[in-house]
Order: structure tokens, then sequence, then C-alpha cells
């Protein structure tokens, strides 16, 4: 299950849920965006809620010094003509993380919930990020060629990150998430918006 943050209680449990993994992995915590659009993870612990994962889209533009994908010492996505093209379309994801606790536990699908919602809200054409390897992976099985790897990996001391583009046109006519990969949980289908970016 999940949520979009709106309230000051919410954006406290996003920011613990993160900041845990940016002090085990010793990654840079960029600032939390004002235009950008935040999601908690959670799970139902009796009444009440545990957030146990984060996720974060940021309208992109190569020019803002806080971009989470461009610029040094991360990824270069400005120099893709198709993606300046259609830069008012594209969407940085940043923050994405489940709580180790939760990882292996049929967790993962309800982020393509997120990316339903996040694309019948917005019609993005593509989203950009840096993401840990082991994300990378199950956004491929996920997402199958939708998903690209542009660059070259970015090592840190205790993790890798792959810079990816993900084409939401590709997702869509490809026939969304694959379902049959993640066997009980079936992420939800994308809505009737979505005709919009064919």
């Amino acid at each position: 299950m999940y949520e979009l943050v709106k309230t000051f209680k919410q954006q406290k449990a996003f920011e613990r849920t993160w900041e845990f993994f940016c002090e085990k992995y010793k990654w840079y915590n960029d600032p939390y965006a004002k235009n950008g659009i935040r999601y908690n993870l959670f799970v139902r612990q009796f009444v009440k809620k545990k957030v146990i994962g984060t996720i974060e889209f940021i309208p992109y533009d190569p020019k803002n010094p806080n971009s989470t994908v461009e610029g040094p010492k991360k990824a270069n996505f400005s120099q893709y003509n198709q993606i300046m093209l259609h830069q008012k379309q594209t969407w940085e994801i940043d923050k994405l993380c489940i709580h180790e606790n939760y990882q292996r536990q049929g967790q993962f699908p309800y982020f393509m919930d997120i990316f339903a919602d996040h694309i019948n809200e917005h019609i993005p054409k593509y989203y950009l990020a840096l993401i840990e390897k082991k994300f990378y992976r199950m956004l491929r099985l996920a997402l199958g060629s939708a998903v690209e790897q542009r660059g070259e990996a970015l090592i840190g001391p205790k993790t890798i990150l792959i810079p990816v583009v993900v084409d939401v046109k590709m997702v869509i006519q490809n026939g969304g998430v694959k379902r049959e990969r993640f066997g009980k949980k079936t992420p939800r289908i994308l809505h009737e918006k979505s005709s919009a970016i064919l």
C-alpha cells in the first residue's frame, strides 16, 4: 500500500525512511525538491501504518543545480536529443528505497502501482534515474526493454548506481508491467489517461 505525501507527518516518515539508507550507504541526501511529488510505501501493523519505502518524482531540468540525475559526478542525460525534445514530459526519480527488513517479501510491485498513479496524473514520456544496481535489475524484470541503461555505472563506497531512462510509451505498448513475474500481487493496470502518451 502507498500514500501520496501531503502532510507534515507523512513527510517526516518519508525522511526517516530515506535518511536511514543515506546514512547506511553513505549516499548524499539530495535536497527535498519543492516541486517534488513524494510517495510513502507502507504496511499495516494492526491499526498503524509503518513506512517501509519511498520514492520522489521531480520535473527534469538539466540546469537545476539540485538535479538528482544531471551534473558532475552524476549523469549527462541532456546529451540525448529525445530527452531534451520532451523535457517538459520528463521526470527524475529519486529517493527510491525499500527498507532492508522488507526486501524480498513481495513489496516491490507496489512501486508499479505508484508509477501507474504518477503516469495517469502527469502523463510523462520519460523517467530518468540513478538507480541502485539491485533495483535496476528489478525494474528490468518488471518493465523489460523499456528500461535502458544510459552511461557508465557510478561506483560509490557501498553501492553501484546505474543511470537509467524509462520510456513510458514503451511500457504501455508492451502491456505495462510483466505481472506474471510477481506472483500473487498484481500491479494495477495503467488507466485510460495513459493513451494520451501514445
